[in-house]
């Protein structure tokens, strides 16, 4: 039975049912507390209840805190996670309650994040709230509504070709301009991506120890594929590494702080619309415009399909004019 009582202003609804744990809410009007009491009790003896009132103590803020705390920790890309999942909590989404999170507030932060941002990494943003949400409602067993704010988000259509490499001109101005950079190893991890095809991730875990000098062979620890990775490094890599053997890092530098210089760099270069990862672009097309075959090209850049690989090609007709005409 529901019981309802007159605190000051308020109207007090206490329900305590048989097979639910006792539920309470507060209204201004008395008329509203009767009408909740009498749905909520209806919705019960139907078995139909659906018990919300945690949600009421959570914003959305709250449930990716929890996430990062929690799981985040647990995965290999833990320091980027954390990067993006704290990104999020400045955001007025992240500010909402839980219970009065809809569609159109996605939408919102969609537009606001949209900004200088490529489609894949918009999607993913949204696909961080989606997993946070559900990871609230199955593992802290926290009583969301059941309808997932994100589930009828429309993604960004993905373009599957990378676009986006540098002319000579582009590159060396770039490097240039890392070269007068205050980040002092900024023009060698510029040269290192550029000439290895490795991630940042990759790079700034590599050890001189997982080098050797006399082979030219680098192991590339725990590589976002999950595995252990061997690839040839040039006489330039090697030099560059030799340069940098400071400690066993070659480049230890944060994520966020070695953006900020990239960024800047690439402004006083004139180099726009361009990340630090396109240089793994640049690599691969020019092994590709060099004559490497495909399984040449996977094995440095740890692509394990095709599909994955052909991305990056840029093969153009007038380029097999003369073999086509080899053909017997």
């Amino acid at each position: 039975m529901a019981t309802i009582t007159k605190r000051l202003s308020k109207w007090k609804v206490q329900i305590r049912k048989k097979g639910y744990r006792p539920i309470t809410k507060t209204f201004l009007k008395n008329v509203n507390a009767i009408k909740w009491a009498k749905e909520t009790e209806t919705l019960m003896d139907k078995k139909m209840f659906e018990d919300y009132s945690d949600a009421e103590n959570y914003t959305l803020g709250d449930l990716i805190k929890k996430y990062r705390d929690l799981k985040t920790p647990t995965k290999k890309g833990k320091k980027e996670e954390t990067y993006k999942l704290n990104l999020l909590l400045r955001y007025e989404v992240a500010k909402i309650n839980c219970l009065e999170l809809k569609k159109h507030h996605i939408y919102k932060f969609k537009e606001q994040i949209s900004e200088g941002r490529k489609a894949e990494t918009i999607n993913k943003y949204i696909h961080y709230i989606y997993t946070v949400w559900e990871y609230a409602k199955e593992h802290l067993e926290i009583g969301l509504p059941p309808t997932n704010p994100c589930r009828s988000i429309k993604k960004d259509t993905v373009k599957d070709t990378i676009e986006r490499t540098l002319s000579d001109q582009e590159y060396s101005d770039l490097l240039q301009h890392a070269k007068r950079s205050n980040l002092k190893i900024l023009s060698d991890m510029i040269e290192f991506g550029y000439i290895t095809a490795m991630r940042f991730g990759e790079i700034t875990k590599l050890k001189f120890s997982d080098i050797d000098t006399d082979t030219r062979i680098a192991v590339l620890r725990d590589t976002k594929n999950g595995n252990d990775r061997k690839i040839p490094l040039s006489n330039r890599a090697i030099e560059i590494a030799e340069r940098n053997r400071f400690g066993d890092l070659l480049f230890d530098i944060q994520r966020d702080k070695f953006k900020h210089y990239f960024s800047q760099c690439c402004l006083r270069a004139r180099v726009f619309d361009f990340r630090f990862h396109d240089l793994r672009a640049c690599a691969i097309t020019n092994m590709f415009d060099n004559g490497w075959s495909i399984p040449q090209v996977a094995l440095v850049s740890g692509h394990k399909t095709w599909s994955e690989l052909k991305r990056y090609t840029r093969i153009r007709p007038t380029q097999l004019v003369e073999q086509i005409n080899q053909i017997q």
